[in-house]
C-alpha cells in the first residue's frame, strides 16, 4: 500500500484507497465497440438523465483538471506531494477529481513510525515501492544532506510522481528515483510491461531496506545479498507474503523482529488481507 490513487488506498490492489471511490466512470470505459450513441443510450437506460449529465461532466472536468491553475500541494502524512489541488475542484463532485484533493494526515502509519525510529543521519537507505513517494521523502529527511535515499518503482508514473514530491520537500539532491521493478511485478500501479526489472542480489548496499512491493518481499528476502541494519517489510498475506512467512524470513536472515502492527490501522482492508508492518533489527554478530 505505498501511494493514494482512486483505486490504491481502500483495497489491496489497485489501491493505494483514501480517496473517495469512484461511484461513476467515465463515458469512454464502456466497450470501444460501441457508437457514441449506443453508449448514450446504454447510460440513460442504467442512470437515467441525471446519470448521463453527471458521466459527461466527469469525463470533462477530467479532461480539463490538468490544465487548469493549481493551489497547494495536497498533503498526505503531512508531507507536501506531487498531487495539487485545481481551481474547480470546490465547484465539482469529489469523485470527479481524479486524483486526491484534500489532505489525507493518515498514511503509512507503520512504515512511517518504522522509518522515524530507525533512519539515523548519514544513513543510506533503500525503498522498494515508491507510490507517491511520501515514505521516501520521509526518508530523506532523516537522512539528512549527509545520506542517500534510492527509491524504486516499477510504475513510470508513479516514478515520475516520487521525484515531484521530493522536489516539493527539497530532498530532491539526495533521493535517486529508479524506474524498475525488484524480483517481479506484482499488483504494480501502471503499465510494468516495459519496466526494467532488478534482481535482489541486485540491489545497493544500505543501512535500511524498506520494502512495501505487494507481495515481492518474499522474493527479495529469499535472494538478497545485502544485510542492512534494517530491514522494514509490509507484509501482504493477500498476495502470498503472509504476517508469519515474512517473519521467519527475517529470522532465518539474523534479524530480531518487531511488529508494528497493521499497515493503515485505521483502513479494515489491512486486517482482512493481513497487510502489516515489520522491523527487522539485524543481530550483532550475525552474518
Amino acid at each position: 500500500m505505498s501511494s493514494i490513487h482512486p483505486a490504491r488506498l481502500d483495497a489491496p490492489s489497485p489501491p493505494r484507497t483514501e480517496t473517495t471511490p469512484m461511484a461513476e466512470t467515465p463515458m469512454d470505459a464502456t466497450p470501444t465497440a460501441a457508437t457514441p450513441m449506443q453508449r448514450v443510450r446504454r447510460i440513460l437506460r442504467a442512470s437515467g438523465v441525471r446519470g448521463l449529465v453527471s458521466r459527461v461532466g466527469l469525463h470533462l472536468y477530467r479532461g480539463v483538471r490538468p490544465l487548469l491553475p493549481s493551489g497547494a500541494p495536497v498533503r498526505i502524512a503531512g508531507i507536501p506531494t506531487a498531487y495539487d489541488r485545481k481551481w474547480g475542484d470546490r465547484v465539482v463532485p469529489a469523485h470527479w477529481h481524479g486524483d486526491p484533493s484534500e489532505d489525507i494526515a493518515e498514511y503509512e502509519t507503520a512504515l512511517l513510525i518504522g522509518l522515524r525510529a530507525h533512519v539515523k543521519p548519514g544513513d543510506r537507505v533503500v525503498v522498494v515501492g515508491g507510490g507517491i513517494g511520501v515514505t521516501a521523502t520521509v526518508a530523506a529527511q532523516l537522512v539528512t544532506a549527509s545520506g542517500r535515499v534510492d527509491c524504486y518503482e516499477g510504475g513510470r508514473e508513479w516514478a515520475r510522481l516520487v521525484a515531484i514530491t521530493a522536489r516539493r520537500n527539497g530532498v530532491a539532491d539526495r533521493l535517486t528515483v529508479h524506474h524498475a521493478i525488484v524480483a517481479r511485478a506484482i499488483a504494480v500501479y501502471g503499465t510494468a510491461a516495459t519496466s526494467p526489472v532488478v534482481p535482489p542480489a541486485a540491489l545497493p548496499d544500505c543501512d535500511v531496506l524498506e520494502l512495501d512491493c505487494e507481495g515481492a518481499e518474499v522474493d527479495i528476502l529469499q535472494n538478497m545479498t545485502i544485510r542492512p541494519r534494517v530491514v522494514l517489510v509490509e507484509t501482504h498475506g493477500v498476495y502470498d507474503a503472509p504476517t508469519p512467512l515474512v517473519r521467519s524470513l527475517l529470522e532465518g536472515l539474523g534479524y530480531r523482529v518487531e511488529d508494528y502492527g497493521l499497515a493503515e490501522p485505521h483502513l479494515e482492508v489491512c486486517e482482512v488481507s493481513d497487510i502489516r508492518v515489520l522491523a527487522g533489527v539485524r543481530v550483532s554478530g550475525a552474518a
